[in-house]
């Protein structure tokens, strides 16, 4: 006689694909006039503000009309930084252990430039700086031997923010594109008008699936 084995379930896990949108009207004299083409440069700053809204949220969005972030999923443990004020050697080397090993392996560093910068200063009792990224040709830029990535949303280094990531986030974070942008030319609403109608919209959602694969350093002692 068998038992069945515990610790395996099985669930639904929705996400839901929320809604970017764009309108702006465009003078069919500036369609005609202008000296470059001004509906291709709508498509691309289209993509682009979605691309910034998109980071925004993926970051610290809160799940109304929008994306869930990592920094908001309350289910995602962090680790005290060791410093009430300033990022330490100590804490980038806590979070890295904190990770459970299944995920390490794969894991990456989720930071914003300045706290980059923040590393990059850190020295030790001899004035020595701890840490330089490689600058060999072919050889990927590490913390502790992982890579990072920068994220202009993440927060800066400040008593009680999260400003790192780390973990293994193909495992944590789910996106869903479930629309790519579609740019929909309106000749007709403002025709009394002369003007040209343009609306951009995308589909997509993001939430945590896996807390336990991503972790957030806060900067506290506790």
């Amino acid at each position: 006689t068998r038992s069945e084995t515990t610790g395996l379930a099985y669930g639904m896990e929705e996400l839901p694909a929320h809604e970017l949108y764009a309108l702006v009207d465009i003078s069919q004299q500036d369609l005609e006039d202008s000296a470059f083409n001004l509906e291709a440069e709508l498509s691309q700053e289209f993509a682009e503000q979605f691309g910034v809204a998109e980071g925004a949220a993926f970051v610290s969005g809160n799940a109304v009309g929008k994306p869930e972030g990592l920094l908001t999923n309350a289910s995602v443990s962090y680790t005290a930084g060791g410093d009430a004020s300033v990022i330490t050697a100590d804490g980038l080397i806590s979070i890295f252990y904190d990770i459970k090993d299944a995920y390490a392996r794969n894991a990456s560093w989720l930071l914003k430039r300045s706290t980059l910068k923040a590393i990059r200063q850190l020295k030790d009792t001899t004035n020595q700086y701890l840490w330089a990224p490689g600058i060999a040709g072919g050889v990927p830029a590490t913390i502790l031997d992982r890579p990072y990535l920068e994220a202009t949303d993440m927060p800066a280094v400040a008593s009680n923010a999260f400003p790192v990531l780390f973990g293994d986030f193909r495992r944590a974070y789910m996106i869903v594109d479930r629309v790519q942008i579609a740019v929909q030319r309106d000749p007709y609403t403002q025709a009394t008008s002369g003007r040209i109608r343009f609306i951009a919209r995308k589909r997509v959602g993001g939430q945590v699936v896996l807390a336990e694969a991503v972790r957030k350093l806060k900067i506290s002692t506790s």
